[in-house]
């Protein structure tokens, strides 16, 4: 019997439009009337994530910069995991090395970024890449609204950031439009030169950079354990490589359609796409009971 449901955001619970279905939400209510747990488990940050879901008064924890955070239900920020100054001075230092690389801290003060036209680039990039029925002037416009509602914060220099101590980096993403030719050296340095790191990726054009406890796997492992539930009693829903860890450890990881191959790999089970509702029918399979491999 599933007790708990974990759902990713971006390419999952979100349409193509980047916004929650009528369905998909009145499937998690009906979830969650029936006693089953659900909790986000998403890349963003908290005001990034909990957005969507006030649109439709859904009420839930969230696991935010894969795995960084946790938030109650009311909000409330349980954890932060963050990096060391040390290993973000060396990861920016490997970063720099590589050619129009966009980057950008998230941090418990809110997102940092030190240009601002690159930024819009970048969002509305992977906006447009994870949502390909968009068109690009749709997913700048989200940029926009994203960086103006948001509160993104930029700087001339990530220096004065790192120099904070009040300020914890609980994660790092670096973007370029060159994908896998550029980020696949970068992340094969990465792993060999800074211990400690999980390196994930959101769209094929980024990669994420955590402290290797900061995962979504051993985010949602956490909760379930503290709720009593066991990892053969979890359904976690994904579609890309920073959900791996939470489909491998779960007995139902499911990918939706629109899933990279890594991810359709991981999962156990599958669902339609993000744009067909993928998570209002797997919560469906659940409810009636006739949850099945494909």
């Amino acid at each position: 019997m599933i007790k708990l449901i974990a759902s990713d955001m971006d390419g999952t619970l979100l349409n193509d439009h980047i916004d929650v279905s009528l369905s998909n939400a009145q499937a998690i209510k009906r979830a969650q009337s029936q006693g089953i747990h659900f909790i986000i488990a998403t890349g963003r940050d908290y005001p990034m994530a909990a957005r969507p879901l006030e649109t439709h008064n859904i009420e839930c924890p969230i696991i935010a910069l894969n795995g960084a955070q946790l938030f109650d239900v009311e909000g409330n920020n349980l954890y932060n995991k963050g990096l060391e100054k040390s290993t973000v001075r060396k990861i920016r230092s490997i970063l720099s090395q590589y050619p129009d690389l966009h980057e950008e801290l998230m941090t418990n003060e809110g997102i940092y970024s030190n240009n601002q036209e690159k930024r819009l680039d970048t969002i509305a990039s992977m906006l447009a890449d994870l949502n390909p029925d968009i068109s690009y002037e749709e997913a700048m416009q989200n940029a926009i609204s994203h960086a103006e509602e948001n509160n993104v914060k930029f700087v001339e220099s990530f220096d004065t950031v790192l120099e904070d101590d009040s300020i914890v980096i609980l994660k790092l993403s670096a973007h370029t439009e060159e994908g896998a030719p550029i980020l696949d050296p970068l992340k094969e340095q990465l792993m060999n030169e800074v211990p400690k790191l999980a390196i994930t990726a959101s769209s094929k054009k980024n990669i994420e950079i955590n402290h290797e406890s900061a995962q979504k796997g051993t985010a949602v492992a956490q909760y379930a354990k503290k709720l009593g539930i066991k990892a053969d009693e979890v359904m976690t829903i994904g579609d890309n490589i920073n959900d791996l860890s939470m489909l491998e450890w779960a007995k139902y990881g499911t990918a939706v359609a629109n899933a990279v191959s890594e991810a359709k790999e991981s999962a156990t089970y599958s669902t339609s796409s993000n744009s067909q509702n993928g998570v209002a029918e797997a919560i469906s399979r659940v409810l009636s009971g006739k949850i099945y491999k494909e």
